[in-house]
């Protein structure tokens, strides 16, 4: 290490290290072979140059050093432990930060320290994110709970986000600080000489020591080859070298990020540092749309594994099952190794796509094998009954439940001549009300898989048994949904909601709120082309994406036959209920099966070579309103929105960030939110809820467009004129599905309803078919009690897991409406209900063990 410095004088602390993306402009397998000759190349170094430091961070890439060179891995030990090598960020890897869960985010760190701990026995106290596009206002929070006192990172850039100075403490939403730097010595890796756009190391020193002499002050400099690896190089080491003999005046030296952490606590007192208490944001806006897959691929795979999870801590706990703790981490990485900047940006080359996919069918597969085991444990020991068909239904939230579910359902072994009559009932023989027919983007399975769709309520984190019987007559809603047509379109009204369809436009026109008899759109919601010019990134400093070339219109009858069904010689309407009347579930069935427990409208249009099926449900029994929309892109270089403009003028727009909320500016440019968006106006709101999409934009008369796809390049360098005649493959191409909820009301309300209703669209409910369970292990009345039971709804449950190392569940609780509230918390088994008191967007995470009969509750470390 670095020789003592007398405190007069500052020191300009040169920290190599390499930036290595592990997948870019190639797949994960180049990245992993950088790796180990980048790893190579700095340990042939540190012994050639006595001085000389290497830093790095990345669990990710010991581990692939680990399995692949064994005996460059226990040379890297030995450099750590002689403070040659020194391990630092502590993160699993350098992630996107506004797109995955905040979960996920968690994860990252406590895997990236967990591993560097057990294998080097070190804990890194600087975190770094050096080329993420924005970093959200829960980070401060999360960093300080996890061991840090400090965080680096890079972008935005100081032309696209103002800070007080480079050395700032950064402000979380909740209120926590942590010290955070931004340096503005250069950039977080160097060039060789010669490169536009780069300064070499020798050029970055200098940088330092100006600002040394200008400040009294420590410097940090960052220095090395990177994004395809590289580290050091024999001719800089030899030019730093002769740049610290001839400095004098203050002390250039090989160090590390905790050295300059250490010192420059000692040199400013707190509050001789400006404070910045907003989020980091924004660069490249239009990544947080590319590549719709693997979006709609991390939020699939964040939840499959929370629900994994949850349930296999629940049979572990209950029924004494082997929590598959080896296995959900291998499931984990997998979805953590697709975080990266560039892979969940969608801004890497087309030939490592297949391989980032793999890895969400990877981690899919384990986490339904593990669900699949641990809820055949936690099936009631109910006996079947001849002549009907249980359904077991299992809710994996903190709160009771109330959502569709939809199923198909098995009457025989083979096609029956005809679909028998049959009701469904619950537990306690009660008729539930449902209706045959249609299913979400499914065709007729004929008379052998009849498909049945019914309003569950289940208890919090529990399972509820559902009957069909054969011969027995289906129960009708009590609730009002009735549909009315006419030459111009439909309506279809709740208790709650009134929707207007237009044919014209085959569109949803109007949204009319019975409580208020407010109206809520100002115009169609459709699918809008916009404008976009722009490679996979989008532009480092362009955030329009709202400027229209043209909206999606209704097909043509013909168009419908030839376009949509490909039958040249039909026609069809663009506007209809489904299922139709002719659907052949229907045939010979009484017609008001049809819209028993909802009605759902779908509209057909297009867009020059782009094709749109968006359909709209309303429910019996539920105030809100499903959005279905299936994209058929064929057009390049354009943005896809779904435009919702909503009648909302001068609005406040908040939406979910990473185990946080975060307000958005309504002027039309484009943004980063994750599960949710909730606009205001006055009294009034609208929550919008996605599965799996991120960019949006809000303008200031209340028009919301949630991006769905790109036709960009695939890692095209700038904004540049495609020529006809070069080669190029393009993003998003193809079938893209997603889902939206909207909420209307009152904002208050709206603010309450909306995170749980995001929740449940990311994480619906569990429903299968079993005649006979598996391996039942409780009674009936043991598999309906909740497990854990939170209160209210926006306390959220972020995670469900057994802990690491000692037989206890662990909980993490996270106030997700902003405001310090009073949760109720229970877990079966408590003999009192447990009283928390949460700040505003406080992360709480506990302990629960057991003694005897007698469980216990007490608060955690954030890596328990």
């Amino acid at each position: 290490m670095a020789p003592r410095t007398p405190k007069t004088r500052p020191v300009v602390h040169l920290v190599c290290q390499a930036h290595i993306d592990p997948v870019w402009m190639w797949p994960w397998q180049e990245g992993a072979r950088e790796a180990v000759s980048t790893f190579h190349t700095a340990a042939n170094l540190i012994d050639e140059f006595p001085g000389f430091v290497f830093n790095h961070n990345e669990s990710l890439l010991y581990e692939w050093v680990e399995e692949n060179d064994p005996r460059l891995f226990m040379r890297i030990k030995r450099l750590v432990k002689a403070k040659r090598w020194n391990i630092t960020g502590g993160w699993y890897l350098q992630p996107d930060c506004n797109m995955p869960a905040g979960e996920t985010i968690v994860r990252l760190v406590l895997e990236g320290r967990r591993y560097f701990k057990r294998k080097f026995n070190a804990e890194p106290t600087v975190a770094y994110n050096f080329d993420s596009f924005g970093h959200p206002a829960s980070f401060p929070q999360i960093l300080k709970q996890a061991g840090f006192g400090l965080y680096i990172h890079c972008r935005p850039p100081a032309h696209l986000l103002n800070l007080p100075a480079p050395l700032y403490r950064w402000q979380g939403h909740d209120g926590t600080q942590i010290m955070a730097i931004r340096p503005d010595t250069g950039w977080y890796c160097t060039g060789p000489k010669g490169v536009i756009g780069t300064q070499t190391p020798h050029q970055q020193a200098l940088n330092g020591i100006a600002a040394a002499r200008a400040t009294g002050k420590d410097q940090l400099v960052m220095w090395g080859l990177g994004d395809h690896g590289g580290g050091p190089t024999r001719e800089d080491l030899l030019a730093l070298g002769e740049l610290i003999k001839a400095t004098a005046d203050v002390d250039v030296q090989h160090s590390t990020h905790e050295a300059f952490l250490a010192r420059i606590e000692k040199q400013v007192k707190p509050r001789e540092v400006p404070v910045h208490a907003d989020e980091l944001q924004r660069a490249f806006a239009g990544c947080y749309t590319s590549v719709s897959a693997v979006k709609r691929g991390m939020r699939r795979s964040e939840a499959q594994l929370d629900s994994a999870e949850r349930w296999a801590a629940i049979a572990w706990w209950r029924c004494g099952l082997p929590y598959p703790a080896a296995e959900l981490n291998k499931a984990w990485k997998a979805v953590l190794f697709n975080t990266f900047h560039d892979t969940l940006a969608g801004s890497y080359i087309e030939t490592a796509h297949a391989g980032v996919m793999d890895g969400f069918g990877y981690a899919g597969h384990i986490a339904a094998n593990i669900a699949f085991k641990a809820q055949n444990a936690l099936l009631p020991t109910t006996p079947p009954q001849l002549g009907s068909v249980p359904f077991y239904v299992f809710n994996p939230h903190p709160f009771a439940v109330k959502m569709p579910v939809s199923r198909h359902i098995m009457f025989d072994y083979r096609p029956l001549p005809q679909i028998p009559e049959f009701g469904l009932f619950d537990e306690d023989g009660a008729a539930v009300p449902c209706q045959i027919g249609g299913g979400t983007y499914q065709q007729s399975s004929g008379s052998w898989q009849p498909h049945v769709h019914f309003m569950a309520e289940v208890p919090a984190l529990s399972v509820r048994r559902y009957e069909v019987r054969v011969g027995a007559s289906p129960a009708h809603s009590h609730q009002p949904l009735s549909v009315t047509e006419n030459n111009d379109g439909m309506v279809v009204e709740n208790t709650w909601l009134r929707a207007t369809f237009a044919r014209a436009s085959a569109s949803l026109v109007s949204l009319i709120d019975r409580a208020t008899s407010r109206e809520m759109l100002r115009g169609p919601l459709r699918m809008v082309a916009m404008r976009d010019t722009g490679d996979a990134w989008g532009g480092e400093t362009n955030v329009d994406y709202n400027t229209p070339l043209g909206a999606f219109e209704a097909l043509t009858p013909e168009e419908v036959g030839a376009r949509w069904a490909g039958e040249d010689a039909a026609v069809g309407e663009a506007l209809r209920i489904l299922p139709s009347a002719e659907h052949p579930a229907l045939k010979g069935q009484p017609s008001e099966l049809r819209n028993t427990v909802s009605c759902t409208v779908e509209g057909l249009s297009g867009w020059r070579h782009s094709l749109a099926s968006v359909q709209v449900t309303l429910y019996a029994d539920a105030p809100h309103v499903d959005v279905r929309t299936r994209l058929h892109l064929n057009d390049r270089r354009k943005m896809i929105k779904l435009q919702m403009p909503f009648d909302l003028p001068n609005p406040d727009v908040q939406c979910e960030v990473p185990y946080g909320v975060a307000r958005r500016a309504a002027d039309g440019s484009e943004h980063a939110g994750n599960r949710w968006v909730r606009i205001t106006s006055g009294d009034a709101a609208v929550g919008v809820a996605n599965d799996g999409q991120y960019g949006f934009a809000v303008t200031s008369d209340g028009v919301f467009g949630a991006s769905i796809a790109r036709g960009a390049v695939h890692t095209r360098w700038g904004d540049q004129t495609i020529e006809p005649n070069e080669r190029h493959t393009f993003i998003d191409q193809g079938q893209i599905d997603t889902a939206f909820r909207i909420i209307v009301g009152a904002s208050d309300e709206v603010a309450t309803r909306l995170i749980p209703a995001a929740l449940e669209l990311n994480q619906p409910l569990d429903a299968f078919a079993v005649f006979y369970p598996p391996m039942p292990r409780q009674s009936g009345a043991d598999a309906a009690r909740p497990f854990v039971r939170i209160e209210p709804p926006t306390v959220q449950l972020g995670a469900l897991k057994k802990a690491e190392d000692e037989d206890a569940i662990v909980l993490r609780l996270v106030e997700s409406a902003g405001r310090a509230t009073k949760a109720t918390l229970h877990i079966d088994g408590m003999k009192r209900t447990k009283t928390l008191t949460l700040r505003a967007h406080e992360i709480r995470t506990l302990r629960v063990t057991r003694d005897g009969a007698n469980v216990i509750v007490t608060d955690a470390a954030l890596g328990v």
